[in-house]
């Protein structure tokens, strides 16, 4: 019979990148995802990570998590989970979401979703393609309740220089620029004002040398911004943007983007993706982004 372990160790990551990246056709990952996935999480919980393993095999991984949404609402979340392909359909992913279900009642959660554990996540729900998945979340209580979408931008095959818009903008003191360590108390007004949800990605683009968040000014406030490798660290990973109400219309955020966008491509990157898309028109306007995969949200009530 095989046995639950659970992930307690970075040692273990060889074994489990291996497993992933044989099983998850459309998500392979390098180590250093794998580590920002799992131990590098703030929410990380070791007796929420479960491998299914028969002689040494891993045959089955589940990642469960819990964040704290706000001060009195704790959500629960399935953040990564695979079955080998010669294992499927025998309960095993069934077996550890009902251990993960029950550590999380216990603690008072109410509600789990799949993978959608911003600001930390691989992909904002169950791309379908992966039909298993979609049948094992729907077999176990999950109801879709949205969808979303990934678009992605050809960076080989564009000019993004935004020099003559930014100039127009600062004859209207509004200056565009990459944002220095010196503006953050400016950064952090306008994200726990206007975006609070962003602030962890915000936070974690001042960890990135240079730091890859780009910022529009005007008397003296940061209004609108611009931001990458918040999350899947050096994938090409765009994202998020926002910009106060009263500047907009401006072209600033299509002048942001394009920063964000040319910074990736002097890295040597030849798409890049601008996941959970909401303005479709605006990427494809700007960038001539494209949509390349769609995502299914679950949620499932484990707590009356």
């Amino acid at each position: 019979m095989p046995d639950i372990k659970i992930l307690k160790s970075q040692s273990q990551l060889p074994d489990l990148l291996s497993f992933w990246n044989r099983n998850v056709i459309y998500d392979p990952m390098p180590e250093r995802i794998l580590q920002e996935k799992t131990f590098d999480d703030p929410d990380f919980n070791p007796d929420l990570t479960f491998m299914l393993i028969e002689n040494e095999k891993i045959l089955c991984f589940m990642q469960g998590l819990a964040r704290q949404i706000e001060p009195d609402l704790k959500r629960g979340w399935i953040k990564l989970f695979a079955t080998d392909e010669t294992y499927r359909r025998q309960g095993f992913a069934t077996k550890l979401l009902k251990n993960i279900e029950a550590q999380m009642k216990s603690h008072g959660i109410k509600t789990i979703r799949l993978l959608d554990c911003n600001p930390n996540y691989l992909q904002p729900g169950i791309d379908p393609r992966y039909t298993e998945a979609i049948a094992f979340a729907e077999r176990n209580g999950f109801k879709r309740f949205a969808d979303t979408s990934n678009l992605e931008v050809d960076l080989q095959h564009q000019d993004f220089d935004t020099s003559a818009e930014e100039q127009q903008l600062a004859s209207e003191n509004i200056f565009i620029r990459r944002a220095a360590q010196s503006d953050w108390q400016l950064v952090e007004n306008l994200i726990e004002n206007q975006f609070k949800a962003w602030l962890p990605e915000i936070q974690t683009t001042y960890q990135n040398d240079p730091i890859s968040l780009h910022i529009a000014e005007l008397n003296g406030k940061i209004e609108a911004f611009s931001a990458f490798y918040s999350n899947n660290l050096n994938t090409g990973w765009f994202g998020p943007m926002g910009t106060n109400p009263i500047l907009r219309g401006k072209g600033i955020g299509g002048i942001l983007l394009k920063r964000c966008l040319d910074d990736m491509k002097k890295q040597r990157h030849k798409i890049s993706i601008i996941p959970w898309v909401g303005p479709i028109p605006f990427y494809l306007h700007y960038a001539n982004a494209k949509l390349t995969r769609v995502f299914w949200r679950y949620e499932k009530t484990i707590l009356d």
